[in-house]
């Protein structure tokens, strides 16, 4: 009888770290396929569209990944999911629901989500408020890439099989170890992206100032 007992407890202990581990590896895969798509996007903005400096740029990138693999990633996905469930909506729905829901969804997370943030960044209520909503207006935009991605990471990484009718067949039949190396090789490119865009923007700044000299140094002569 102990002896049952003993196994049962075992037996649960595993099940228990199987779950935690399962659970950690969704967190990680979730906030990685967020990440990955939207990092570049963002970058490009900041320094070509808002004017921030490199370093300004680098630092609320820093942030944001601080704050989705702190655990803001993980919210994202699992609201997502259980709004997905509410909403029935598979990964045989039409991609334009999809898309839809991903884009009405991100709004809605973004507009409660980033409030908070920003007022414990030292943001006044009304600065809060204004940046929540227009973090809610981006998401319009990154929320179907945000879902697409996540959904193809979970494939790509062997945690839930992906049956969106845009995700190439010739992806999905691929063995484990080639779907693996595609998704590091998305992160990768992420990566390469950004340093092309932060490259791109040294360049025009030494450009822009070389000129300046240029035109001082003639003016003066």
């Amino acid at each position: 009888m102990e002896n049952v007992q003993g196994r049962s407890t075992v037996n649960k202990a595993k099940e228990k770290i199987s779950k935690i581990k399962e659970g950690l590896a969704y967190h990680i895969v979730d906030s990685t396929a967020l990440l990955a798509p939207t990092h570049p996007i963002f970058s490009a903005m900041e320094v070509g569209v808002y004017g921030m400096s490199d370093k300004v740029s680098i630092d609320s990138r820093l942030l944001v990944t601080g704050l989705t693999y702190a655990g803001l990633g993980s919210a994202f996905t699992k609201g997502r999911d259980l709004s997905r469930r509410l909403f029935k909506i598979t990964g045989k729905t039409r991609e334009t629901i999809q898309n839809f829901h991903d884009s009405a969804y991100t709004f809605v997370f973004n507009s409660i989500a980033m409030p908070p943030i920003y007022l414990s960044m030292g943001a006044s209520v009304k600065e809060a408020v204004i940046g929540g909503l227009a973090a809610g207006a981006l998401g319009i935009a990154t929320g179907p890439i945000m879902g697409y991605s996540a959904d193809v990471a979970r494939d790509l990484i062997g945690l839930k099989e992906c049956n969106r009718t845009s995700y190439p067949n010739v992806i999905k039949r691929q063995k484990p170890f080639v779907k693996k190396g595609l998704a590091r090789l998305l992160v990768v490119s992420s990566l390469v992206a950004m340093a092309g865009i932060y490259a791109l923007t040294n360049n025009n700044q030494e450009i822009s100032s070389y000129n300046s000299q240029g035109i001082e140094q003639v003016v003066s002569e």
